[in-house]
Formats: C-alpha cells, sequence, structure tokens
C-alpha cells in the first residue's frame, strides 16, 4: 500500500464546488496535500476507479462536506464515497479517519449512517471561524504538513479552476469606491486683516468654529467678517481686506493681495475643506478622535436607532448594518469611523479611510492609543471586503441620505457640495458571483469576533485575471495572478527571517484591489481613477 498523505474531500458535485474550492485552496496553503475530484480528474480518467483509489490508497483522512446535497438519498456517488472512506477507516482502526464538516441547515438527522456518531464540525456560522477548528483537528490527529514547496500545488489548484470556473462575463457591473467626488468647490475665499497682537489673537482665533488659515499677517476663510468676529474678544478687530475666485487661489497667481503660492494655497485649502467636512460630520451627531494618522469620526452609541443603518444593498434589497457593537471578549464597544482626505487635482473628491475606535462608555474613546492600537489589530483583522463594503454602504446611506449632493457650509453665503455617495465605476464585464459573496454577511457583525463573514485570510472574491496585491504591513505591491475565487501572490515574511519568500493564497477584496484588479483589465482611464482609490 502508498504512502498516505492526502486530505480528501467527498462533495457533492457540482452543489459544493464553490467551498470545496474555497477549503481545498486554503488546506493547501497550510501545507496539507489535497485531493477533491473537481481538480484531480484529467479528461479521460475513469471516473469512480480514480475516486476509489484515491481513498483506499492515498487518503490520511476524508473530510465529508455534509449538505442537503451530499446528503440526498439519490446522490449515489456521495454515499459511495462514504461507503469506501467508512471500510478504509475499519481496515486502518482509525475512529477519525472520517470528519465531517456541515455547510448548510441539512437536519443531523439526515446524515449517512456512516458518519452519524462522529462529530461535525459545524462551518454555518462562517467558513473562516471554522476553518481554524478544522486545522486544529486534523492537527490533533496527526495529519502532517507535507507540502514545504507550495508553488506546485497551487499551480495544480490554480489549472483545475481555469477549467472548472468559469466567473467573468461580458456585462456592465458597477463598482462601488471609497471616494465620493466633490461635485461644486466654494466660489471665493476672503483675506482678512486684523487689528492686535499676533500672539494673542492667533490663540484667540482657535475658539472660532469657521475653517481659517494664515498667510502672513493675513487671515484666510470662508466665512464672512461678522460672523468670525463674533467669536473674537472686541479687542480684536478684522477687516475684510479682499474676495478672490476660489480659483484663482489654488493657482497660487494671486497678486493683489499677494496670496501664497500654489502648493501652500492647496495645502490651506485642503485642510480647512477637511475641516468643515467634520465639522458637518459633527453637525449630525458623530464625535471626534484624535489618531495618530489623524482625526477620524466616529459613530457614538445610540445616535442611530440600534446602532445600526437601512440601507438598499447592491441586489436591490433592503438590508442594515451595525456601525456601534459590544465584544464581550474586548469588553469594549467597537465605533464605525471615517478619516477625510480632501483631493484637489483634477477630479476633486474626498477619500474617506475607514477606522474602528475602541470605548468602555460607547462615547469616551479609549485614552490608550497603544490599546487601541492592538484592540483594532485583534478585532479587525479578518475585517475585508464582505465587512468594509456593507459599511461603506451603511455610511454613505448616513452622509448622503439619499440625495445626490451634500451641501457643506462654510458660512452664511458660501458652500461647497460632495457627492452623497461613492465614485461609482461601470466595468465592461462582470463576475455573477461577487454580489452573493458581499452581501452573505450583511445585516449584522457578531459581537464576539466582529466578523460576520467565513473568511480568516486575506480576502475571497471571484476574479481571474492579472492584479496587483496590497501587503498591509508594509503598503508594497506585488505582482499575482487571479483564477477562480483565488488570487496567489509571492509575500516576503515579516517575520524573523525578512527573506523568507512563500507563495501566499489571497483573495481579492480590498477597496484598493478591487480598483486595480478593474483598472488592468478594462484601461488607463480607469486605471487613473483606480490608483486613487
Amino acid at each position: 500500500m502508498s504512502e498516505r498523505d492526502v486530505i480528501f474531500i467527498s462533495h457533492a458535485t457540482p452543489d459544493d464546488n464553490e467551498f470545496v474550492r474555497w477549503l481545498g485552496t486554503r488546506l493547501t496553503g497550510y501545507g496539507y496535500k489535497v485531493w477533491a475530484d473537481i481538480f484531480d480528474l484529467a479528461g479521460g480518467t475513469p471516473f469512480w476507479i480514480s475516486i476509489e483509489d484515491a481513498i483506499r490508497k492515498k487518503a490520511l483522512k476524508v473530510v465529508f462536506v455534509v449538505s442537503k446535497a451530499s446528503c440526498h438519498p439519490d446522490r449515489s456517488g456521495v454515499r459511495n464515497e462514504i461507503s469506501v472512506a467508512d471500510t478504509v477507516r475499519k481496515l486502518l482502526n482509525d475512529p477519525e479517519f472520517i470528519i465531517p464538516v456541515r455547510i448548510d441547515d441539512v437536519a443531523f438527522g439526515d446524515l449517512p449512517i456512516q458518519i452519524h456518531q462522529l462529530n461535525t464540525i459545524d462551518f454555518t456560522s462562517g467558513w473562516g471561524a471554522k476553518l481554524a477548528d478544522l486545522v486544529d483537528t486534523l492537527t490533533k490527529v496527526g495529519v502532517p504538513r507535507v507540502v514545504t514547496d507550495l508553488t506546485p500545488e497551487f499551480d495544480r489548484w490554480r489549472q483545475a479552476s481555469i477549467r472548472s470556473d468559469v466567473v467573468v462575463e461580458r456585462g456592465e457591473e458597477s463598482l462601488l469606491t471609497s471616494i465620493p467626488p466633490i461635485v461644486r468647490l466654494p466660489e471665493e475665499i476672503s483675506f482678512y486683516e486684523y487689528e492686535g497682537e499676533n500672539r494673542k489673537f492667533e490663540e484667540a482665533v482657535k475658539s472660532v468654529p469657521h475653517p481659517v488659515a494664515w498667510h502672513n499677517r493675513l487671515l484666510l476663510g470662508f466665512a464672512a467678517a461678522h460672523e468670525l468676529q463674533e467669536h473674537l474678544p472686541a479687542e480684536f478687530t478684522l477687516t475684510l481686506r479682499a474676495s478672490v475666485p476660489f480659483s484663482d487661489f489654488l493657482q497660487g497667481a494671486l497678486t493683489d493681495p499677494i496670496g501664497p503660492h500654489r502648493r501652500d494655497a492647496s495645502n490651506a485649502a485642503v485642510r480647512m475643506l477637511r475641516e468643515a467636512f467634520e465639522g458637518h460630520l459633527a453637525a449630525r451627531g458623530l464625535l471626534r478622535y484624535e489618531a495618530s494618522a489623524g482625526t477620524v469620526m466616529f459613530f457614538p452609541k445610540d445616535l442611530l436607532p440600534d446602532d445600526r443603518v437601512i440601507y438598499t444593498n447592491a441586489k436591490g434589497r433592503q438590508t442594515y448594518k451595525q456601525v456601534v457593537g459590544f465584544s464581550k471578549v474586548l469588553n469594549a464597544h467597537w465605533h464605525l469611523a471615517m478619516r477625510a482626505v480632501v483631493r484637489l487635482d483634477d477630479a476633486a473628491s474626498v477619500r474617506l479611510r475607514p477606522f474602528v475606535v475602541f470605548t468602555r462608555d460607547g462615547k469616551e474613546p479609549l485614552k490608550d492609543a497603544a490599546e487601541m492600537t492592538r484592540l483594532r489589530r485583534r478585532f479587525c483583522k479578518s475585517w475585508f471586503n464582505h465587512v468594509w463594503r456593507p459599511l461603506f454602504q451603511a455610511f454613505y446611506e448616513f452622509f448622503g441620505d439619499r440625495a445626490d449632493a451634500v451641501r457643506i457650509d462654510l458660512g452664511e453665503h458660501r458652500s461647497w457640495a460632495v457627492a452623497g455617495d461613492g465614485l461609482k465605476l461601470v466595468s465592461a464585464m462582470r463576475m455573477p458571483l461577487d454580489l452573493g459573496v458581499l452581501d452573505s454577511g450583511a445585516g449584522h457583525v457578531c459581537a464576539e469576533a466582529g466578523v460576520p463573514g467565513w473568511c480568516p485570510e486575506w480576502f475571497s472574491q471571484p476574479a481571474r485575471t492579472a492584479a496587483m496585491c496590497l501587503n498591509t504591513k508594509s503598503g508594497a505591491m506585488t505582482p499575482a495572478w487571479v483564477t477562480g475565487r483565488h488570487v496567489f501572490s509571492w509575500m516576503t515574511s515579516s517575520s524573523k527571517n525578512s527573506a523568507n519568500r512563500r507563495l501566499h493564497c489571497l483573495g481579492l477584496h480590498t477597496w484598493s484591489s478591487v480598483m486595480r484588479r478593474f483598472s488592468l483589465l478594462f484601461g488607463s482611464a480607469l486605471k487613473d481613477r483606480g490608483r486613487r482609490a
């Protein structure tokens, strides 16, 4: 008898193929050799002989995918596999030879008699969370991790996915970004002269609620003189020097009065507009937190009914998303937050960067920045696009309130406007399985793990093309190939040996990688926008 070193996955074809592709790739990533008929049956190979040979001669363990399809009385093929596996179990005297994993709500009473008394790992509560349980089980029963060079194994799975998984088709698909465009900029900006001692005046200006900036001895702002004056002590007097077109101010070519150079003008304008954006969110009830990267605005507890936002998802169905929750494990509330970055280039926009703030009482952020970072890394380590996309949709619903544009006041007579939703792009190709994956976790966030979905690793979304993958630790982009539901990319380990390069099985589930995926597919114009995403 040949050496047994394979984990055999028994399942119903094609009903359970998606789960088997997902599970097989991840077990391969852990170093196990995996056998499944959708990957290892070449054209012309006798079907049942190959499967029986794999179970009788190669399988060290059999993972039986328990589903309504595999447990149906008419699925004779699956039942034959379990019958052979049960025979091998008795020959090997290995009571743990068969490991059942349940992926849907099939009744336990419908399970085949051979596995009725076996412990079943229930994947219905989340694929990702239970993958760890399966790996722990394999480790406890002594299944060795025999694959040291993952490249051939991944290449085998990649070739099989190309043969078996058609996931890209012609047809338009809308893409959501984290970039709400600026639809209107303020028309003018004003220069003010003041009377009073410089240092005292600069200190007094800090109490002004309107965004302002400095240029030499001139105060810059969008608000009218009387709006600024009412927040200043009587000893200081403001006088309007000039109001100039905002577009001319940004060009840095003003001579009367002499304005700042282009870069300084842009920096001042960006800061003032960002402060106005934050002020608008504060007026809506969001609270400030000064993170190391800048100001973030977070949803406090009880701002919204049940701390959730009701919105319409990409399928056109109404659902909801929690924006505040409580973790019993961490003994802390988590809060969705956003940091705004204003861009005033050719396509003016606000780039939203998501953040998570932690509190004990639902309102006051933790004082210890190190503790905040530690909790965020622990709690959000599995938050990828299946979590972030619904959170972004919930934020847009709150921010835009179903309006095409949101007016943000800069004073009594001046304002600017931001789109009420993220920049929408339309691709010429679509992936029909995407929406089912993305919306699978909408509606709640697990209070314990903080993640509704099934993916503990980096992403999981259908694709097939060349792509760039983002290393979240280094910020570097690395080439990758994408096939089926998986992304394969060489990554450099950040642990003990920085030169240790291993092939990682990833997925395509962050905003930046989604945008880069389509930018590579559909041309330079989209590529430029994708880079900004």
